[in-house]
Parts: structure tokens; C-alpha cells; sequence
């Protein structure tokens, strides 16, 4: 059976990217493939966006920002911490696919989405397009597109499969 791979750069999945690809693979009779791609120099930002949504949240972050401290300098807690966050955003989505009669696979990975979208797809061969869904900034502080258009150049040049991408937010 064709899969299609939903790869997401970030902590949150975009809720309408993610039922694009849901209906996507329901008409053309595909499994979804979710890749969650964390990258680790962002973990201070999404360690602080996980600990806004909560009220105990605010209140460790009204009290202290050690956490994001630890995170910046590489704590590996941190990191967990984040990682078993962006799982569970992930899992509350997947129920979507199953009520529509999608089969979806969830896998996670800590790197750059440049380098592990491009290895996923050439180790599973039976990706037929790729869905990028990306939290990156458009624009640099001087307004030039930056890193998402890096990003993406790098992605179209080396993947083997056709790239649909779609703008987070």
C-alpha cells in the first residue's frame, strides 16, 4: 500500500495540515506516515510554549525559568520532557485518521528536517508524496525569507518524492 508522509517541524501539528493529509490519503487509499521532526536548538522555545498552556505551568514559569535554562544548555530532562509532549499532541490527532478509516503511523525524531525527511523517504520507499508542515519563521528580523526557504530548497533538491508544503499558523 502507498503511504503518505506528514512531516512536521515542531512541537504542534497544524490541526488543518493534519486533515488535509488525513482526507488526502482517504481518496487515494494511502496510509498517513506522521514524522515529527524536533530540532534541538529550539527546545528552550517549545519547553516555554508547553508550560504556557497549563495553569501549574505559568505558575513554574511565573516562579523560576531554570527549566528553560536547562534546555538551552542541553539538559537531557528537558529534552525528554518536550519529546513526550510533542507524542502526546501527536496521539490526540490520530484518532482523526482512524475514524475516517486512514491507517496512520506516528515515528519521532530529534534533527534537522532538512537531513531526517530526506532519509526517511529514501529508507521507506513506499512514500509516494511528502507533506511538509512547518513551524519555522518565514521571515528573518530584516523581512528577507531565511530559514524556511533554506530549509525547503534543501528539502525539494534532495527528496525523490513530490513535495506539498504547507505554512503552519
Amino acid at each position: 500500500m502507498e503511504k503518505v508522509l506528514l512531516a512536521i517541524d515542531g512541537i504542534t501539528p497544524d490541526r488543518k495540515t493534519f486533515r488535509y493529509a488525513v482526507e488526502l490519503c482517504k481518496r487515494i487509499k494511502a496510509e498517513l506516515k506522521v514524522f515529527q521532526i524536533i530540532r534541538p536548538q529550539n527546545y528552550s522555545k517549545y519547553l516555554k510554549e508547553m508550560r504556557q498552556k497549563t495553569d501549574y505551568a505559568r505558575i513554574f514559569i511565573q516562579g523560576s525559568m531554570a527549566a528553560a535554562a536547562f534546555a538551552e544548555a542541553g539538559e537531557h530532562e528537558s529534552a525528554k520532557e518536550i519529546m513526550a509532549e510533542a507524542s502526546e499532541q501527536i496521539k490526540r490527532l490520530l484518532w482523526e485518521s482512524q475514524k475516517q478509516g486512514v491507517q496512520c503511523h506516528f515515528s519521532m525524531k530529534r534533527g534537522s528536517p532538512e537531513k531526517e525527511i530526506v532519509d526517511y523517504v529514501n529508507l521507506h520507499r513506499d512514500v509516494v508524496l511528502t507533506i511538509y508542515n512547518s513551524s519555522a519563521e518565514n521571515v528573518d528580523k530584516t523581512g528577507i525569507l531565511s530559514k524556511k526557504k533554506n530549509t525547503l530548497t534543501s528539502i525539494k533538491e534532495k527528496l525523490a518524492v513530490p513535495l506539498v508544503v504547507a505554512n503552519a499558523k
